[in-house]
């Protein structure tokens, strides 16, 4: 019986939520080192001007643009528009970890 107890204890222990905020340095350096990565590859410079992190980054978010930045086609001439889930308070919704990313670089941001 005590082991049962001990067990369901250490369980409960574990079951705290997870905060899945990013930092809002670690955000935009994973951001820019995506850029980075992306103009390399195209050979051709960040387009100007980058995209600027003004609070701490719901992970998922971070994630989706920073993929999705990666695996855009060249030439890299401005950033997915799912990058504007960085601008939102929440989770972006809809979209299932399985979703084509080719198809969200289609339409990109050009300031």
């Amino acid at each position: 019986m005590r082991q049962i107890l001990c067990f369901v204890l250490l369980v409960m222990i574990g079951c705290v939520p997870v905060d899945d905020k990013i930092s809002k340095e670690d955000a935009q350096n994973q951001i820019y080192f995506s850029a980075d990565f992306k103009a390399k590859k195209c050979g051709t410079s960040i387009p100007q001007p980058p995209l600027i992190v003004f609070t701490d980054q719901i992970q998922r978010n971070l994630d989706l643009c920073t993929i999705a930045i990666t695996r855009m086609d060249c030439p890299f001439d401005g950033y997915p528009v799912i990058c504007l889930g960085i601008y939102s308070p929440d989770a972006v919704p809809g979209l299932p970890w399985y979703v084509n990313f080719k198809e969200l670089t289609k339409t990109r941001i050009k300031f």
